[in-house]
């Protein structure tokens, strides 16, 4: 899974969190999501500066960070999955 702009979180963010909930209460996977959270919060906030500047070329590095922390995670899963 990965994103495109802020408003593609929404339904990246349904997905993770029911794997999250299929594999019990993990603290740690619990906090990187919500840390992804706020990275696309912030990631919200510079479309909106870039919207008002007609210029995305800065939105370019914190969407490669997010989906990378997406894909992250998704290993981390996969892993809790695994040892399940």
């Amino acid at each position: 899974m990965e994103i495109k702009t802020a408003t593609d979180w929404q339904q990246v963010y349904s997905a993770l969190r029911s794997e999250l909930n299929d594999i019990g209460y993990n603290p740690d996977l619990n906090r990187m999501l919500n840390n992804i959270t706020l990275m696309v919060t912030e990631l919200s906030k510079a479309e909106v500066e870039a919207r008002r500047l007609h210029s995305a070329k800065n939105l370019i590095e914190p969407i490669e960070k997010i989906n990378k922390a997406i894909l992250h995670l998704e290993q981390f899963l996969l892993i809790a999955r695994l040892m399940k």
